[in-house]
């Protein structure tokens, strides 16, 4: 693989990375804070703490999915379901 193409692949990785684990993390932690069954404060801050470990681990999968279209369609059925998951549960924007 060329150099130029190898920084466009890193590039393109990290454009959906960082914004793409953004609203992956916070659309799963808005549902799994709609889903537990605790008080509102619990669940927001539960809800915060596990999209927080889930962003990370988004920006690692980013570098070890092998195409770069498999992380984009991952990326976005995942934050698709994280909505589904959020409107079952009750929430409206």
């Amino acid at each position: 693989m060329p150099a130029g193409q190898a920084r466009l692949n890193v590039a393109l990785r990290m454009l959906v990375a960082l914004p793409g684990g953004y609203g992956l993390a916070s659309l799963g932690g808005m549902a799994l804070a709609l889903w537990l069954p605790l008080s509102r404060a619990d669940r927001a801050m539960a809800g915060t703490l596990c999209g927080l470990l889930l962003w990370p681990v988004v920006f690692i999968v980013a570098f070890g999915v092998s195409s770069l279209r498999r992380l984009v369609l991952g990326v976005v059925l995942c934050m698709g379901a994280c909505a589904l998951m959020a409107f079952a549960a009750g929430w409206r924007p």
